[in-house]
């Protein structure tokens, strides 16, 4: 078994993010920084490939037997590029974006098969992060396990078919007339019931609601770190159809972390969208537009917050498609 990632990404990124069927990474990076080629990141094992190198001014993305090329040589130099690699049950996609208009993009898309990451990996990322753990080595280390951590949650929402907890249900002579997501503030003791045992594990403090100078904080883990003491995360949740999805992560969470002098924070969006609550035309897209934005985002802020995107659809199924 192989797990390797860059130096550069390891901490922001978690072994189970790549395990997902379905994800996205993005990162920003200069031209001038890809010249020597290298690899992102790298997994094998049982019959499992996943990897993302840089080859010849060239973005490759391998999925077992797909693999997806995208060539940056006619980007213009000296150009900040902002990467996407997004892949699903059907397709394998990398987007490079260098500019603000829609035409400053090149994007590659090939079809892609359905993959299962074997279950040797599975079950080694699920105990990993159920190692008990009382102190961190850095802030970097505690935010690597809050984010493994906030990775899980999809996985056991999908798994058990756990997405009716998010919803209000309302009946009428024992028949269900009527559907609609729970606002941000219903949902957090569903969300603390899912992390709270790998919290406990890992010597991890959640407070939901934590009241701060600025506003009411969704949730703010407390962590130690050797030779430091307490160290602080800022988690703020927001549903996708809400009308400040935007504003949450660009003025919201920045206080939160500022107010609190937390090292890292994150922002989780709650998507309902699917059979039950239908995108418009304006958030079709808002996961791929919402990591945009943060990657738009002026420092320290575009390095310090992540983006998690959580669905709590009932998926639209096949029959209907």
């Amino acid at each position: 078994m192989i797990f390797d990632l860059a130096p550069q990404i390891r901490g922001y990124l978690t072994p189970a993010d790549l395990l997902i069927s379905v994800g996205t990474f993005h990162f920003s990076t200069e031209k001038s920084q890809l010249l020597n080629g290298g690899n992102i990141f790298n997994i094998q094992g049982e019959g499992f490939t996943f990897n993302l190198s840089i080859q010849n001014l060239s973005l490759v993305v391998q999925r077992n037997e797909t693999v997806s090329i995208l060539t940056l040589e006619k980007i213009p130099e000296k150009t900040r590029l902002v990467i996407f690699v997004m892949w699903s049950y059907s397709k394998l996609t990398l987007i490079c974006k260098y500019g603000n208009k829609e035409e400053d993009e090149v994007k590659s898309v090939v079809p892609n098969s359905p993959i299962a990451p074997p279950n040797n990996l599975l079950k080694w990322t699920r105990l990993n992060n159920l190692i008990p753990t009382k102190e961190y080595e850095s802030a970097e280390e505690f935010r690597t396990k809050i984010h493994s951590c906030l990775t899980t949650i999809n996985d056991k929402i999908e798994e058990s078919g756990g997405f009716y907890p998010f919803w209000n249900i309302i009946y009428k002579k024992g028949k269900i007339i009527n559907r609609h997501p729970k606002n941000e503030i219903e949902v957090q003791p569903v969300v603390q019931c899912l992390l709270s045992d790998q919290m406990l594990a890992s010597s991890i403090e959640i407070i939901p609601e934590f009241k701060g100078g600025v506003g009411n904080l969704d949730f703010l883990f407390i962590g130690q770190v050797k030779n430091r003491g307490a160290v602080y995360f800022c988690a703020e949740f927001k549903n996708a159809h809400s009308e400040k999805i935007y504003d949450g992560l660009t003025k919201q969470l920045p206080a939160y972390i500022k107010n609190k002098k937390a090292d890292y924070g994150a922002y989780c969006i709650l998507n309902y969208f699917g059979e039950w609550l239908k995108p418009s035309d304006k958030t079709d897209n808002i996961e791929f537009e919402i990591k945009k934005t943060r990657l738009s985002m002026e420092k320290p802020f575009v390095d310090m917050i992540r983006i998690f995107n959580f669905n709590l659809s009932k998926l639209i199924s096949a029959s209907k498609i």
